[in-house]
């Protein structure tokens, strides 16, 4: 994620907009110094109800079936889109077993994390369901995003509303991604008794840290998520600083009762602060709870805190102990299954083939993916290490559980001029249909070669459904590494 690639396009369109978007970024800049603030579009509440709102514990009604699956869709615009994409497609067409039937593994999936780019297949899947399959990509991946909003930002309505009502770029991107992308609709209409409990994730630019559009972390806020915009959360997830203002939450902290919040109960309990992570993660969470120092929430991407999407199941796992993870031995499942679907990329810079000092555009581009990399590793390693703990403690208990974790990156491509294309792609919202192609068989196929995923299907009988081009009909073929 690069800011000169949010603020850029594809390579042809880049020489047609960039004079353009510098003169209009100053223009609208010293405009929204003159605009009223935007109101926040958060409701309050008076009240907490644990048996209502958008909750883990709503997810599968808490019967995760014989396999617990977790994604994780990173950001990087339409490229991570595409390649989580992808992985829906493979996980669609492979079946394995379940309590005695065959089904399809993209049925079994119960949880999807997502952060920028990848918040757009994970909220477009978790409201259409298998309607992503004949409508997603015509509807976001192929449809230029980036330069319709561009073109939508040199109406003369737009430059009205913006001087007038603080109708900024991102308020812009929100009206058009609820209207063309996801039909108006709220976190009501996730169907959480029947498919996944989708997390979309932003970052709090107050504080530094993940925020997460799940009822947990609204309650926290006295506020009501079901009623929330689906399309504003995704755009917070997505909001690349300094390219798009932030989306605001109010904190209505005060207006109900929050002790009664199963999250802020975790919180309470002295024996979390003996442990560090769990004391940080406390002292964050609390910190919504104070609404005279944070009477408002200024949320930007999602990968500023966390670019791989996986911080919410590590944060999960640390509060397993209150039931956050998983909740009765009798309903575990046999698998856990977590998938990372990874669209970093490691571009060739080219940096040190002169003694040319670097401009400060590239300075600053190199210095922060080298800083993400470091954080996406170390993100990597923390999962690891609680997922090892976690079976450890599991197996301590008596309960048999096996893990699997499987990871879908550029990194894996053996082929050098492959992988040089793919880590050569912009961080955008606009690629070509090539592009796209590209990205969408190369999460299928990176998916199935994983050898982490190959060994889940070894062990629960996996075979991949293809269809037979004279009959549209479907048969099932071997999966790679199953028995």
């Amino acid at each position: 994620m690069t800011l000169c690639n949010e603020l850029g396009m594809t390579t042809p369109l880049r020489t047609r907009w960039t004079g353009l978007w510098r003169w209009f970024l100053i223009g609208t800049l010293v405009l929204q110094g003159c605009a009223t603030v935007y109101k926040p579009q958060n409701r309050g509440i008076h009240a907490i109800d644990n048996a209502k709102g958008y909750r883990l514990m709503k997810s599968r009604n808490g019967d995760y079936g014989d396999h617990l699956v977790f994604l994780a869709f990173s950001g990087g615009g339409t490229r991570a889109a595409a390649l989580s994409y992808g992985v829906l497609q493979e996980l669609r067409d492979t079946q394995v077993d379940s309590r005695g039937r065959r089904v399809r593994l993209l049925d079994e999936v119960d949880n999807i994390s997502s952060v920028s780019g990848g918040s757009f297949t994970a909220a477009y899947y978790g409201l259409f369901g298998d309607r992503t399959f004949t409508d997603y990509e015509k509807v976001f991946l192929r449809q230029g995003i980036q330069g319709t909003l561009i073109g939508q930002l040199f109406n003369p309505a737009y430059w009205w509303n913006s001087l007038f009502s603080a109708f900024d770029r991102t308020e812009m991107a929100i009206e058009f991604y609820d209207n063309h992308i996801f039909e108006r609709k709220t976190f009501a209409d996730f169907d959480l008794k029947n498919g996944p409990y989708i997390e979309i994730n932003a970052t709090d630019l107050g504080n530094a840290t993940r925020f997460s559009f799940i009822q947990a972390y609204f309650d926290l806020i006295c506020s009501d998520l079901n009623a929330f915009s689906v399309a504003r959360a995704v755009t917070a997830s997505s909001a690349v600083p300094v390219a798009f203002p932030t989306v605001v939450l109010e904190n209505f902290s005060g207006d109900c009762d929050i002790s009664q919040s199963g999250i802020v109960r975790f919180l309470n309990q002295p024996e979390n602060s003996k442990d560090p992570r769990l004391a940080e993660l406390q002292k964050r969470l609390a910190s919504y709870t104070d609404r005279k120092e944070h009477p408002y929430i200024h949320l930007v991407d999602g990968g500023l805190s966390d670019n791989l999407g996986l911080r919410a199941l590590t944060d999960r796992i640390e509060t397993v102990g209150s039931g956050l993870l998983l909740q009765t031995s009798g309903k575990l499942p046999t698998d856990v299954l977590v998938i990372s679907v990874n669209a970093e990329v490691d571009p060739e810079r080219g940096i040190d083939r002169s003694a040319a000092k670097p401009s400060v555009v590239d300075t600053i581009n190199a210095f922060s993916d080298v800083q993400m990399s470091l954080y996406n590793n170390e993100t990597k390693l923390l999962l690891s290490n609680k997922l090892k703990d976690l079976e450890s403690t599991m197996a301590a208990r008596g309960l048999n559980v096996r893990f699997h974790t499987a990871e879908v990156s550029f990194a894996s491509i053996q082929a050098k001029t492959l992988k040089s294309y793919f880590n050569n792609l912009p961080t955008t919202l606009e690629l070509s249909d090539i592009e796209v192609d590209m990205l969408i068989d190369a999460g299928r196929d990176l998916l199935r070669k994983d050898p982490g995923f190959k060994g889940f299907l070894a062990v629960n009988n996996g075979q991949r459904i293809v269809a037979t081009p004279s009959t549209s009909s479907s048969r099932p073929v071997p999966a790679e590494g199953a028995h």
